[in-house]
């Protein structure tokens, strides 16, 4: 009888140690858990940072587009503009190209003066 008895309290020193190692065990999973939950938190901010910042270089870069739209000086519809394609091209060319290419002349389209309208009048 007194076998099983020290059978028995060996039995549950064993069961303590192994109880004891878990808990140990428990909380090192659990520093190891708080510290990667600060690490994807701080990976967050991170990436919520760089996001706004893309955002802003965006604006910017729009922002100055819109300053060189808004800064260059508008033309005249007597200006002639070089624009090179295959050749030189004047805007009174294209402009005849495309009122031909819509059955237009330049002369149905109201406030548009030609040169003969210039000599003329």
């Amino acid at each position: 009888m007194n076998d099983t008895v020290d059978g028995l309290k060996q039995y549950v020193n064993d069961l303590q140690r192994d109880n004891e190692g878990l808990i140990q065990t428990l909380k090192c999973v659990s520093v190891s858990v708080e510290a990667l939950g600060k690490k994807v938190n701080m990976l967050e901010n991170g990436l919520a940072m760089k996001a706004d910042k893309t955002h802003v270089q965006q604006i910017n870069e729009q922002s100055e587009i819109i300053k060189k739209i808004n800064g260059s000086k508008s033309l005249g519809m007597d200006s002639k503009v070089s624009i090179s394609l295959d050749g030189k091209v004047t805007l009174e060319s294209i402009v005849e190209q495309k009122t031909n290419a819509i059955k237009v002349s330049v002369n149905d389209i109201k406030g548009v003066k030609t040169k003969e309208d210039s000599q003329n009048g």
